[in-house]
């Protein structure tokens, strides 16, 4: 097998400016995601509405911790929710539905 080592040498500079390429559109990217974060999150409006929603989350938190009821998270309820729809007891047997 024989390596033509001029026409690697002549392809260098080709492959180099696609690299190039590859960056500058990576970096614009970049710098897009960048401006619309930026736009994004400087809407006024939304900022006190969401601000109205923690207050209001904060108050009903403390009330459910003054009660003693165990909030529980979503994950858990997923997690329960999972091992009831997988698994029924029937005759003392477990049997999958996804069989």
């Amino acid at each position: 097998m024989k390596i033509d080592t001029n026409a690697f040498l002549d392809s260098l500079p080709i492959m180099g400016v696609g690299l190039l390429g590859i960056f500058i559109v990576t970096i614009v990217i970049i710098i897009g995601i960048y401006v619309l974060k930026a736009v994004t999150s400087k809407s006024g409006n939304s900022n006190d509405a969401d601000d109205s929603v923690k207050k209001e989350e904060t108050k009903t938190d403390k009330t459910e911790a003054e009660k003693g009821v165990k909030k529980e998270s979503a994950m858990d309820l997923m997690k329960e929710r999972e091992k009831k729809d997988f698994l029924v007891e029937e005759e003392s047997n477990y049997i999958s539905h996804d069989l």
